[in-house]
C-alpha cells in the first residue's frame, strides 16, 4: 500500500527494512493492542511484517478519538519525533489486525555517520510534506472529494481498514460516510 503513504517512495526505505530486520526484535501483537500509548516514551522504529496498524490522537474537548494515519504490510510504524527525541508520544499506535513487526532504535544508527543522517533528515522531510499535503487537503476538499481521492490512491483499503476507521481518518463521521457511499453507488448506476 506505498500509495497510501506516498513519502515512503522517495526515502531509502532498504535502510530503515534492513536495520529493523537485520538487528530488530520480532513482536506479534494481536488485534487492539496498544503498541505505543499517548504520554509514553517509546524510542522505536519498526518495520510491518503482516498486518495493519493505525496511528491515534484524542481530542480532549470532545473526548473523541480521531485516527490520524495507517501504515501497513512492509512498511513502518513509529512516532518517529518520539523515536528519535525519547519525548512523550502524542499519538497512539494500535494494531487494526493482528500483527508481526520487527522493531529496532534508531538514534543510535543514526548517529554513526553522516550517510545515516542524511538519510534520516530525508525521511523527515517526507514525513513532514506528507503531513503537511494531509493538512491542506481538509481545507482544499470537501469530505466526498478526500474519500474519492483516498479510494483512487488505495482502493484495497476498503478491504483492510473497517468503514468506521476511515471515516475517522477523513474527519467524518461514519454515517457521513454512508452517505458520501450511498451517492457514489448512485452516481454510478446514472
Amino acid at each position: 500500500m506505498t500509495d497510501f503513504n506516498s513519502y515512503m517512495g522517495n526515502i531509502d526505505t532498504d535502510f530503515f527494512r534492513e536495520l529493523c530486520l537485520r538487528n530488530g526484535e520480532l513482536r506479534y501483537y494481536k488485534r487492539n493492542e496498544f503498541i505505543l500509548r499517548e504520554g509514553e516514551v517509546g524510542s522505536f522504529f519498526g518495520f510491518i511484517v503482516s498486518g495493519v496498524i493505525k496511528y491515534t490522537c484524542i481530542n480532549q474537548t470532545e473526548n473523541k478519538t480521531y485516527n490520524v494515519g495507517f501504515s501497513f504490510a512492509n512498511e513502518f510504524i513509529s512516532d518517529y519525533p518520539n523515536c528519535l527525541y525519547d519525548i512523550k508520544s502524542e499519538l497512539n499506535i494500535q494494531a487494526i489486525t493482528p500483527c508481526i513487526c520487527s522493531s529496532e532504535l534508531l538514534l543510535q544508527e543514526f548517529e554513526e555517520n553522516k550517510e545515516n543522517q542524511r538519510i534520516a533528515r530525508i525521511a523527515a522531510e517526507q514525513l513532514f510534506f506528507q503531513s503537511y499535503s494531509r493538512y491542506l487537503d481538509l481545507f482544499r476538499f470537501t469530505s466526498e472529494e478526500r474519500y474519492l481521492q483516498l479510494l483512487k490512491k488505495c482502493p484495497e483499503i476498503l478491504q483492510m481498514v473497517p468503514l468506521k476507521e476511515i471515516a475517522s481518518y477523513l474527519k467524518i463521521t461514519p454515517i457521513h460516510m454512508s452517505r458520501i457511499r450511498h451517492k457514489q453507488s448512485f452516481d454510478s448506476k446514472e
